[in-house]
């Protein structure tokens, strides 16, 4: 199982660099193995060189990992919602192109109509920390409340899933909501 954990971040590694959410090493993601441990990307490689083995296995509660590569530096903002919200099970961070719109303007983000039933009726700005410490992990997880998203100020975003398939979809229409959003105000 854990393999094909590990090769599920690759994938959708790539498929973030694909669809535009995501630029070199900025961004990461990480799955749920159990209640103990996650697996995040590592910090410093590049979404395009990722293989399976890169992986970082990292316990939830102390941070110590496993391996030779160093997790990502948003390690404690991942296990932070993981210890919060048992019904996550992946997570994406990025650093995209509107929703960092709102993120620079330290704004929530309007839920248009099409996307409400996805995002709820507002993705909630967290407030400034900064990156990879307890604080922004803890504003983050307050904005994200019983959301699937947050945008973090002067930061970018996090979407959340059941999965990697849902944390994916919904990181999509957040970027998307927040276009349309932009464009028509």
């Amino acid at each position: 199982m854990e393999e094909k954990l590990r090769e599920m971040l690759v994938e959708y590694g790539k498929k973030l660099v694909q669809s535009g959410l995501v630029q070199g090493t900025w961004g990461n993601i990480s799955v749920r193995i159990d209640d103990t441990y996650m697996l995040t990307t590592p910090s410093g490689i590049d979404y395009i060189r990722l293989k399976s083995d890169d992986m970082v296995k990292v316990q939830i509660d102390d941070m110590s990992y496993e391996g030779i590569n160093k997790p990502t530096s948003e390690k404690e903002l991942h296990a932070a919602i993981y210890k919060q919200r048992p019904d996550i099970g992946a997570i994406i961070h990025t650093h995209s192109k509107y929703s960092s719109v709102f993120a620079a303007a330290n704004k929530d983000m309007p839920v248009l109509e099409e996307y409400a039933d996805s995002l709820g009726n507002i993705v909630k700005l967290a407030e400034y920390a900064l990156p990879g410490t307890k604080n922004l992990a803890n504003n983050t997880v307050l904005a994200l409340g019983i959301g699937v998203c947050a945008i973090m100020a002067n930061h970018g975003m996090v979407a959340c899933g059941e999965d990697m398939e849902k944390a994916f979809e919904n990181c999509v229409k957040t970027e998307e909501n927040g276009k349309k959003y932009l464009l028509t105000k």
